[in-house]
């Protein structure tokens, strides 16, 4: 499943490929703010979203892995970076 991010840039179309919506929306704003205009995601079924509709686009659920959120290193914080 893969979702599909067109835009016109600089250059020609750019076309990128990203896993999940929220990946392809990451992926919009930053050719946005780039400069790249008439950007559109293709969702896996084949609806075109136009940048107006992005709002609209259907998210990804992701299945969270117990244990995975907030995970820090048993020692993160407890040493100096730098010793003196």
């Amino acid at each position: 499943m893969s979702f599909t991010v067109k835009g016109i840039g600089q250059h020609g179309e750019l076309v990128h490929r990203r896993k999940t919506s929220e990946a392809a929306l990451k992926k919009a704003r930053e050719m946005s703010r780039t400069g790249c205009y008439d950007i559109h995601i293709v969702t896996p079924e084949g609806r075109d979203y136009a940048s107006a509709e992005f709002g609209d686009l259907p998210r990804t659920h992701v299945a969270e892995q117990p244990g995975q959120k907030n995970r820090t290193h048993p020692i993160a914080g407890s040493h100096q970076r730098f010793p003196r």
